[in-house]
């Protein structure tokens, strides 16, 4: 009998301990909460840690703790530690999106491609015609030299967008790093005739055709770009190596001086070639 009672006292004990500390974990998560609410952001953090100590992760509607400490490293810039918990929040629950669309920025914050796609991949499953995602994916694709795969999403955002000079860029981008010039050079144009004050598309043209030796074209567009924004040093420099192509040395030797007295170190190359001795 009094064994029984013993065993008895024990079980009653241990339910009651195990119900203090839920209570406890749910409180401390409440304050956790109101911490990071107010973007105290290392208070919480310690909260968070106590929460996750305490509940074990055990039940279900703890699993959030780990996404807010993720939110807490994030935006303490500990990167790697919020990639940690997001990963850890998606193997509890892969349907919490909300942690997808951290493991994005995270990626982002890493200059790391992958891990922005695997953040980003779930988020267009659910809504593949989300125009701002599918751009994020795009640029991102085009940066993990998936250019092919970038161009289908591309093409999508333009078909919803057709009078965007920076999609027509980013098409452009996906020929040029495949070396398909002519489809290229017509988005670039495209993308120029769309909007006369975006300088971008001057310089991926500059470039193009000084990689084709069409140093006359490079010439053109280098001087129309520079109308435009006559302050830009890659538009100087590569005005210069056009005219020195073009035998036109003391004015291209003149731009590739400006260009390098400017920053662009890769310019006392052609310097060396064509202009030794030259000052403008």
């Amino acid at each position: 009998m009094i064994n029984r009672l013993i065993t008895l006292i024990v079980l009653i004990f241990s339910v009651v301990y195990a119900s203090a500390q839920t209570s406890t974990w749910r409180s401390l998560e409440t304050e956790a909460d109101t911490l990071l609410a107010h973007e105290d952001y290392a208070g919480a953090l310690k909260l968070y840690n106590q929460v996750i100590d305490l509940s074990k992760l055990k039940e279900s509607d703890s699993y959030a703790s780990l996404y807010k400490r993720a939110v807490c490293y994030y935006s303490l810039t500990n990167y790697k530690e919020a990639l940690s918990n997001v990963n850890q929040m998606l193997a509890k629950d892969p349907e919490f999106h909300q942690a997808d669309l951290l493991k994005a920025f995270v990626g982002r914050e890493l200059n790391d491609s992958k891990i922005q796609l695997e953040g980003l991949n779930p988020l267009l499953q659910l809504d593949p015609g989300n125009f701002d995602l599918l751009k994020w994916r795009a640029t991102v694709l085009l940066d993990a030299d998936q250019y092919a795969t970038a161009r289908k999403d591309i093409k999508t955002l333009i078909k919803s967008s057709p009078e965007d000079p920076e999609l027509e860029l980013y098409l452009g981008v996906s020929y040029y790093y495949e070396s398909k010039a002519d489809s290229a050079l017509t988005c670039f144009d495209k993308a120029i005739a769309l909007d006369k004050t975006y300088s971008t598309p001057y310089i991926y043209a500059i470039s193009l055709c000084l990689d084709e030796e069409a140093y006359a074209q490079a010439l053109q567009y280098a001087e129309s770009g520079l109308k435009l924004d006559p302050d830009n040093t890659s538009m100087l420099f590569y005005k210069g190596i056009a005219l020195a192509e073009l035998k036109k040395i003391d004015e291209g030797c003149s731009c590739l001086y400006k260009a390098f007295t400017k920053g662009v170190d890769d310019a006392a190359g052609y310097l060396k070639e064509y202009c030794y001795g030259v000052e403008d």
